[in-house]
């Protein structure tokens, strides 16, 4: 994936965690990560989702997340973000039928030091024809 960059804004802390109904700080929510590889991996998410030969409008499904935080976010900091496919795996299932689960990982980079800030791994289901 091409990769970019992302910076948490003051406003867009509070925001979140006003939506999230959770406690006020000036330490931005850890779902703050996983909005900040989606807008700073360098592609639109139905961008991403055509270099997995999908389209999204055929209903991919984020079957799986996982954030793993190394440092704290702050705000008005800059992040790199880099991502890859880690894993394509074939399924079928009795309601899906054949379908992909397609791993990929996103990493928060600290753009000063370049040290790893947060990952977050997400698994998509991707329906594929049977033939």
């Amino acid at each position: 994936m091409p990769g970019g960059e992302y910076s948490i804004a003051g406003y867009e802390s509070w925001l979140a965690r006003d939506a999230l109904s959770a406690a006020a700080s000036p330490q931005p929510h850890p779902i703050m990560a996983f909005i900040g590889v989606q807008r700073g991996m360098g592609l639109s998410v139905a961008g991403l989702f055509e270099l997995l030969e999908c389209d999204i409008a055929d209903g991919p499904m984020l079957a799986q997340s996982t954030i793993e935080l190394d440092r704290d976010l702050e705000t008005d900091r800059t992040y790199s973000v880099e991502g890859e496919v880690i894993d394509l795996v074939r399924k079928h299932g009795a309601v899906l039928g054949t379908f992909d689960l397609a791993t990929c990982r996103f990493d928060l980079l600290d753009a000063q030091d370049g040290g790893r800030v947060a990952s977050v791994t997400n698994v998509y289901a991707i329906r594929r024809d049977e033939s």
